[in-house]
């Protein structure tokens, strides 16, 4: 691998986020809506509301937009096999699952479709936003995210390996031909990189 790897460095920052400029494939969805039933996030509906106090917009949505289930058990009879996915998932990631509530979506019809479709937050038009989103079982996105999340690993293994090659071909410290210092390379990537070792970038 050459230095020419290292396009993506701009001078002090590495860019590892997922590309957003391709076509969403929105036509994938099978608009079973079972997604639109089982929304969740690893806070607790009440950390939920004291973030949308303090003016978090993501947890504004949550509480604005969503309803949440009284109990899992509620949610788990209307959406069983998404419920016990998603809490098997962040047991794994050891998520406290006493903080866990589930929403569903008030404005999904009864034929599953959203009367809120072009008003709908990006939470929703952007579903699933990546490879990891822990979308229902048998989901038409299933294809797209093992795609996603195999090009995801690959622009961080030739990160891993463009900081390889440098730090063996520097003589000064200095990343050849750029205004950067091996160690704010490195620091630079391990920042990129620690949001996703929850899915296990260490080992990529």
């Amino acid at each position: 691998m050459s230095l020419d790897a290292g396009d993506n460095l701009k001078q002090n920052e590495i860019d590892i986020d997922i590309p957003q400029a391709e076509e969403f494939p929105q036509y994938l969805c099978k608009t079973c809506g079972r997604c639109c039933k089982s929304i969740t996030t690893s806070y607790s509906y009440e950390e939920l509301k004291q973030m949308n106090d303090e003016g978090e917009p993501e947890a504004k949505v949550f509480i604005e937009f969503f309803k949440p289930y009284p109990s899992i058990e509620e949610a788990r009879k209307v959406v069983p096999e998404q419920v016990e996915q998603v809490l098997n998932t962040l047991k794994e990631r050891n998520v406290d699952i006493d903080k866990v509530t589930f929403f569903y979506c008030p404005y999904i019809s009864d034929k599953n479709l959203c009367s809120k479709y072009e008003t709908r937050p990006s939470c929703c038009s952007r579903a699933p936003r990546h490879g990891w989103s822990l979308m229902p079982p048998g989901c038409g996105f299933e294809g797209w995210q093992f795609e996603q999340r195999e090009k995801h690993k690959k622009l961080i293994r030739s990160l891993k390996e463009y900081l390889y090659v440098v730090e063996n071909l520097s003589q000064d410290g200095r990343v050849p031909g750029r205004d950067l210092t091996i160690d704010e390379l490195r620091k630079n990537i391990e920042e990129k990189i620690k949001p996703w070792e929850r899915f296990g970038s260490m080992f990529w």
